[in-house]
């Protein structure tokens, strides 16, 4: 094949399997208070949309930081989780308090008006980010 060969076949592979703008990096583009549209055209569409507030699963009340917990859960009113799959049509929806981000799985946290007040980037593996704006 050669080498000339052998690297335009990895540049067609990277073209092909590893899209423009991943989403570790589109992750990095979102910010504080961004509307979910916004971060829908960044991310793409979650897998799965949960409607509960709950926020225990984040391990907040465990480290101390109850105050915080309680902020994050009066302003939730959607968590969106992203694992590694592709999404499903249309997008799964529900109340269980039990709906979470799996290992691994990303989970991004928005307030009533549909903007991002807090996100989980590996959970299980990393703590949550929150608005600077909820720890008033």
């Amino acid at each position: 094949m050669g080498l000339v060969g052998f690297g335009l076949g990895v540049a067609i592979l990277r073209t092909v399997c590893v899209p423009v703008g991943s989403f570790r990096s589109g992750f990095d583009q979102l910010d504080w208070g961004m509307p979910a549209d916004s971060v829908l055209a960044v991310l793409g569409p979650p897998n799965r949309i949960c409607t509960h507030p709950t926020v225990t699963h984040l391990g907040l009340v465990e480290t101390g930081a109850i105050e915080l917990a309680d902020a994050l859960e009066r302003n939730t009113a959607e968590r969106w989780i992203y694992t590694k799959r592709p999404p499903r049509q249309p997008i799964p929806r529900t109340a269980d308090p039990a709906c979470r981000a799996s290992a691994g799985a990303t989970e991004l946290g928005y307030d009533d008006q549909l903007r991002l007040r807090w996100r989980l980037r590996e959970a299980g593996r990393m703590a949550v980010e929150v608005d600077p704006g909820l720890r008033r």
